[in-house]
């Protein structure tokens, strides 16, 4: 049963590595892949197979393999729901359904078999281990798409924190005489960040033939932000109307920070309830102690000594 648990264990560990490792590399990978094939395009005899790595000619297409098949196995509406979140979160480190269906069957058989081993070593009771590799299983297999709605939030709090910014600069480089692509530029160039990465793909968009409006809905679709889905609402009505663009800035751009004013107003009101909890629990405890902390040993004395 050692060599068996021991035999898990190593293989938990070499996969949770290579999963890690494929995670973190996959773009430089990819890239040096290109750069690579870039590189033999004029070699007549073609690509040697034996000169790639023991990463490219096995374990990428093995991992590609399991990643693809399990991925088919999900429903139809999970997958949509999950391909959508990716694009909320920004597609980090390339991820796709099915890689993310992997890592989050490796993670829910790894956290088991480590807790098993930990155990094991510590001489826990089989009932509490068992107990313990359950609640490992589910928090390991929950552990992406945690990590993927966290990812979600903070990038969409960012986006609907520098929506003001970015139309108060926005208006003054169309107020200016800039148009509004050259505006949208401008504005990618000078707020760094999640909003000004979106921007620059919609102008990118645009330079390959897509229209200002498809390149504008698709900018909304990927951030989720209401704040920004409004904005582009208004700038597509705007243009198909023939109305100004500098007017429908300027009340955007008011409306935006009415909103954020709005925000903050909501967030301090907020703020005495949630510092309540700590001031029972935490703070006032501590205060009791050092204040009648004394006094209820003088008492005590007190009382002994009658």
């Amino acid at each position: 049963m050692a060599w068996l648990l021991s035999l898990l264990l190593f293989a938990t560990v070499v996969l949770a590595v290579l999963l890690l490792y494929g995670f973190i590399f996959q773009g430089k990978l990819q890239m040096a892949d290109r750069l690579s094939q870039i590189a033999r395009m004029g070699d007549v005899g073609g690509e040697d197979e034996y000169q790639r790595s023991f990463y490219e000619r096995i374990l990428r297409p093995f991992y590609q393999k399991i990643a693809d098949a399990l991925g088919n196995l999900a429903p139809r509406e999970i997958k949509e729901s999950m391909k959508k979140k990716i694009v909320f979160a920004g597609n980090p480190y390339n991820f796709t359904f099915n890689n993310i269906v992997l890592l989050m069957l490796s993670l829910g058989v790894a956290f088991p078999v480590l807790v098993l081993a930990l155990g094991r070593l510590a001489g826990l009771e089989p009932q509490k281990t068992i107990v313990l590799m359950i609640a490992a299983a589910l928090f390991g297999f929950y552990l992406p798409v945690l990590m993927l709605n966290s990812r979600i939030a903070r990038r969409q709090k960012e986006i609907q924190k520098n929506m003001p910014d970015m139309l108060d600069l926005l208006l003054v480089s169309v107020e200016a005489g800039l148009g509004f692509d050259s505006a949208l530029k401008k504005v990618a160039e000078k707020m760094p960040g999640e909003l000004s990465k979106e921007i620059s793909r919609t102008l990118e968009e645009v330079r390959m033939g897509k229209t200002r409006t498809e390149a504008l809905r698709a900018l909304a679709e990927r951030a989720g932000v209401d704040d920004l889905s409004t904005f582009v609402s208004a700038v597509i009505q705007a243009e198909q109307l023939g109305a100004s663009i500098s007017k429908t800035l300027h009340i955007q751009a008011a409306t935006m920070r009415e909103k954020r004013r709005q925000r903050a107003e909501e967030m301090a009101m907020k703020a005495p309830l949630k510092m309540l909890f700590p001031l029972i629990f935490f703070i006032f405890p501590a205060l009791f102690v050092v204040l009648l902390g004394p006094a209820a040993i003088r008492i005590l004395e007190m009382f002994s000594k009658m």
